[in-house]
């Protein structure tokens, strides 16, 4: 199954939940594919240094690939 991150790859947490995650960039560290098989819906264990809450999981909307907002950071207004 082709999931949209992969274990290691650096992610940041977007949305409303990125309020509650100071640092906001963590490490995949494993992944929880969706039971019908919606990539969309796919669940993911991300390591955010400095974060002791035990797992912190997000699904595959809640995040984004560090390298894409580091690409559209770089763009001139």
């Amino acid at each position: 199954m082709n999931h949209r991150f992969k274990i290691g790859e650096r992610v940041r947490v977007i949305g409303i939940l990125a309020d509650f995650y100071p640092g906001k960039i963590g490490t995949v560290v494993a992944v929880r594919p969706h039971e019908t098989g919606i990539t969309e819906l796919d669940h993911y264990v991300i390591e955010i240094p400095d974060v002791e809450m035990g797992d912190t999981v997000f699904c595959d909307f809640q995040l984004s690939s560090t390298s894409t907002l580091n690409a559209h950071d770089s763009e001139s207004p």
